[in-house]
């Protein structure tokens, strides 16, 4: 059973998500597929925050109990395994493109 260390690194993320996708049999979906899914994660958190902030409150619909840790990890897990489907290191990307925008100019 894969576990993540008490304190991990977005690499040990990675490794888990890919150990667990094999356990739970979530490693034969393509990359359209992820996406999908990913997206649709991105929708339910969309709705908790604005459930959350009661922007567009709908009273007259029965409210569900929204979670927002589970909606942001929801979306997280997502990432990570769309990351490691395209072989990528989030972490090198990360700095890389913070390297670039530390080069730009912010208004």
């Amino acid at each position: 059973m894969a576990t993540l260390p008490e304190k991990p690194t977005l690499p040990d993320f990675q490794a888990y998500m890919t150990a667990v996708c094999q356990e739970r049999g979530w490693d034969q979906n393509n990359h359209l597929e992820l996406f999908l899914l990913f997206s649709e994660e991105v929708g339910e958190l969309a709705k908790a925050i604005r459930k959350h902030v009661k922007l567009y409150d709908e009273p007259a619909k029965a409210h569900k109990v929204v979670d927002l840790e589970e909606e942001f990890a929801d979306v997280f897990g997502y990432l990570l395994d769309l990351a490691n489907y395209f072989e990528l290191d989030l972490e090198a990307a990360f700095r890389k493109k913070e390297a670039i925008n530390a080069k730009r100019e912010w208004h």
